[in-house]
């Protein structure tokens, strides 16, 4: 646990974007301005209603094994990780009345007043929990038009409660809740990518040690030069997947599909999904993270609360021994056996968590840094 002083100390550290905006700025400071080749007015986003993620309705997961609505949901599924690396999802099991309860508090906190959030402000360092705004360790990095809160929520003993604010006064308790039914979810949804993969249901989760989960409640204040910054440049999640609450018929986060930045339109009572880097590796690139980014905004501010499905921090990721086993495949009625090449490195999953922290969001540099070369 923090101390008070320790706390007192990290209220010098917090230099919010909230505070700019209050101050009525018309130009940006320079930490926050893009060079010309990382704004985003390259590829044109497309507006095109075919280009749409899927949404997939989870019902028919909870049928009985075999069944055809069973079957068909877990091909969707399939369809939409190797094609996509993205999907939203409805009857997902997380009730529509705590999702709003979660995107309430969210943005009851981020009313307080800057004074008041400070008290749950972060202190100095790599990864810290609590209320923040530049998540990035290395010095002269350009910032994000972006402030945040973050969490630590499983398993339990990873939590520091001195971060979870008191008010709202539900706040901790919703928070609490969230976490726990969100973790259901990325559990069910990790069963059916490992089966969607030829594993057994639980491989995925088993092979990550444990799940671990966090939580960040965005704010993405108005910003009066938008085509200058980000409100989170082009990166892909790094763990294993993401389940992003929304407000619904937000289009600030783009995704990258076919060198063209996708918009996507948040359904009323879903959630997105995106699988992430540690996905990618295991699967040996039969799964994809993708690359998305969130445009800031001149008028609206905006609250997004992505949860993040983990490894734990010293689970050996790589490969799937068994998706590189001999497999047939009968090509012209001739039968020969083939193994797949490990197409990653191995890693350790601090490791990777460490150097995106340290030098921010970059496409995917870091997942393509582990590939093995031909």
């Amino acid at each position: 646990m923090a101390s008070v002083e320790e706390l007192c100390l990290s209220k010098l550290t917090i230099d919010a974007v909230e505070i700019l905006v209050e101050k009525g700025i018309t130009s940006i400071p320079e930490k926050f301005i893009r060079p010309p080749e990382e704004r985003f007015t390259s590829p044109t986003p497309s507006e095109d209603v075919e280009e749409q993620v899927p949404v997939i309705d989870l019902q028919g997961l909870n049928c009985c094994e075999g069944s055809i609505e069973r079957e068909k949901v877990l091909k969707q599924l399939a369809y939409a990780c190797e094609n996509w690396g993205f999907f939203q999802i409805v009857n997902h099991g997380i009730p529509e009345s705590l999702m709003e309860a979660m995107m309430n508090v969210g943005k009851a906190f981020f009313a307080l007043s800057v004074e008041e959030k400070q008290a749950y402000a972060a202190l100095p360092g790599l990864i810290m929990q609590g209320y923040g705004s530049k998540y990035i360790a290395r010095e002269g990095a350009t910032r994000d038009w972006r402030d945040y809160i973050y969490l630590l929520l499983q398993p339990h003993s990873i939590r520091d409660y001195d971060y979870w604010p008191s008010d709202p006064s539900d706040f901790r308790e919703v928070v609490h809740n969230y976490s726990e039914e969100a973790l259901k979810l990325a559990k069910r949804l990790m069963g059916a990518f490992s089966l969607n993969l030829g594993l057994p249901q639980n491989y995925l989760e088993t092979f990550i040690v444990q799940p671990y989960q966090n939580m960040l409640i965005n704010y993405y204040p108005p910003c009066p030069e938008p085509e200058l910054t980000a409100g989170f440049y082009a990166h892909s999640d790094i763990g294993m997947a993401t389940l992003l609450l929304q407000e619904t018929g937000s289009k600030a986060l783009q995704i990258r599909k076919n060198d063209k930045w996708v918009p996507v339109v948040a359904a009323s009572g879903a959630l997105l999904v995106n699988v992430a880097d540690q996905v990618e590796i295991i699967s040996n690139g039969r799964y994809k993270s993708i690359e998305h980014r969130v445009v800031a905004d001149k008028e609206k501010p905006r609250i997004s609360i992505p949860v993040f499905c983990d490894a734990a921090p010293h689970a050996i990721i790589k490969p799937a021994p068994e998706l590189l086993e001999s497999r047939k495949n009968d090509e012209a009625a001739k039968v020969e056996e083939m193994k797949e090449n490990p197409n990653y490195s191995t890693i350790v999953f601090k490791n990777h968590e460490i150097a995106f922290y340290t030098d921010g969001a970059n496409s995917k540099k870091y997942v393509q840094s582990y590939m093995v070369q031909a």
